[in-house]
């Protein structure tokens, strides 16, 4: 007995159903939600990159996360005994004392917040709630 995953199962019935090419097949898994769709760019110092996931949505960050690791291989060039006897430090911490201290290097990296304009942080927040949808009953009839 077979213990087939129920979205390759629904997926394979859709194209089935097709008469086999490519837009066919598109088409049919696009209308019945299962194409994954592209992420979404905001644009800003650090982009990210927004799209929707079965569960909820994904966001990327990797050029803030790019950033800040490049930032620590620099300081890592340039004194690494200090550099690493920082992280051991963090690795041999826990609770409120090693988020103290990865604060304190991140801080020193430049920081985790990235800024956006107004333009850029509506465009993100639409695009979270065309996802999601609304929290309240009223701006569900209102959307």
């Amino acid at each position: 007995m077979s213990t087939e995953n129920p979205v390759a199962r629904r997926a394979a019935i859709l194209i089935r159903n097709t008469d086999g090419t490519p837009e066919e097949i598109a088409a049919a898994l696009d209308a019945a939600g299962m194409l994954q769709q592209p992420p979404t760019r905001i644009t800003g110092a650090y982009p990210l990159w927004v799209r929707p996931t079965g569960l909820g949505i994904a966001i990327d960050a990797h050029p803030l996360v790019s950033a800040l690791i490049r930032g620590l291989a620099g300081e890592m060039a340039e004194e690494p005994e200090d550099v690493a006897a920082e992280l051991v430090a963090i690795a041999e911490s826990s609770g409120a004392e090693q988020d103290a201290l990865v604060l304190e290097l991140l801080t020193r990296l430049g920081g985790t917040d990235s800024r956006y304009a107004t333009a850029d942080a509506r465009r993100l927040a639409e695009r979270v709630l065309s996802i999601v949808g609304p929290v309240l009953p009223q701006q569900r009839r209102a959307s």
